[in-house]
């Protein structure tokens, strides 16, 4: 049996919607289906810019705070990184990135991720990256950001947008609306069940604003596939809203080795690098700005879980988005 680790889910309250903020409901149309080992989810409404920026105000931007962690009994103080590899990293590992955020290509392409779960109506985070498909058009997260249902269950995340280089409620590079998210089938099969699995990945199809493709505006990480064993001095970006706030972008540098997994996979995992609830999704960065995985998840006390953008999970979800022209 594979390690299981506490899923990172944090959440904005929701109460006292305004007139006219209305939740924008998800429907499905007719879609292609996914290939073989991919689920996708039905082609959702898109908000309008108008729509995402009426609905997610800056007080619901900045009110996000962490929800309890879906299993019990999670340590009140999560152990310290051993040892700590980031320059000016605290004692989980965490380090503030230098404003301004598009500066960097690392922080530049890391975003914030903002949705509703349906079963519950509040509104989440999580973090993401831009990805270099051929359509120009696809966020990298943890598929539990984008699949709300249990095993077998067809619901998915609403009024979902991407923030890159998201600075305390500024929107420096725009505000990106979902058309479409694909996970893999394994994922899809076992739920979202409330713990890491190494198989958290989804693509997200990023609707065009006019002429203009998130890539071509932000820019986009490559990706490097069977990336199993030993890979050391990979950077982690994104936003933990538990412990930090979530208005700051934060990177961790760390090695990483395998932790075994449920379906045949392993995790990345490593003893550097504490991550808190906000950051799941967020991309680990290898020296030659490719994407090795995304953040998945932490168990306190032995740090951090990465799911691998392995051959038969990432690389399925990608070629999907790419194949429906994003």
């Amino acid at each position: 049996m594979g390690i299981r680790a506490l899923r990172l889910k944090t959440f904005l309250a929701v109460a006292g919607l305004v007139a006219g903020g209305a939740l924008v409901a998800s429907a499905p149309v007719a879609a292609a289906a996914a290939p073989d080992g991919v689920v996708q989810s039905p082609q959702i409404d898109r908000l309008t810019q108008g729509q995402a920026e009426k609905f997610w105000t800056p007080e619901r931007l900045r009110s996000a705070r962490p929800v309890a962690q879906d299993v019990p009994k999670v340590a009140a103080q999560p152990q310290a990184a051993n040892p700590v590899l980031t320059p000016g990293g605290d004692q989980f590992g965490n380090a503030q990135v230098a404003r301004p955020y598009t500066s960097d290509f690392k922080s530049r392409v890391t975003g914030k991720v903002f949705f509703v779960n349906p079963r519950d109506g509040l509104t989440y985070v999580c973090s993401g990256s831009v990805i270099n498909s051929t359509g120009k058009s696809v966020v990298a997260t943890a598929a539990h950001c984008v699949f709300q249902g249990g095993a077998g269950q067809s619901i998915w995340s609403s009024n979902f947008i991407f923030i890159p280089s998201y600075d305390n409620n500024s929107r420096p590079l725009g505000t990106w609306n979902a058309a479409q998210f694909w996970i893999p089938t394994t994922y899809f099969n076992h739920g979202n069940d409330g713990f890491t699995h190494e198989d958290d990945v989804a693509t997200v199809a990023i609707a065009a604003q006019g002429a203009n493709k998130i890539t071509n505006v932000v820019g986009g990480l490559g990706w490097v596939s069977n990336n199993s064993g030993t890979i050391n001095g990979w950077d982690t970006h994104g936003y933990p809203q538990e412990m930090y706030g979530g208005q700051n972008q934060l990177h961790c540098i760390g090695n990483g080795r395998d932790a075994g997994g449920f379906n045949g996979d392993t995790y990345l995992f490593t003893n550097n690098c504490v991550a808190f609830g906000g950051w799941s999704g967020g991309p680990v960065i290898n020296a030659s700005n490719q994407l090795l995985a995304v953040t998945s998840g932490s168990d306190r006390s032995t740090n951090s879980f990465y799911a691998r953008a392995a051959s038969n999970t990432w690389i399925p979800v990608l070629n999907a988005a790419q194949a429906a022209g994003f």
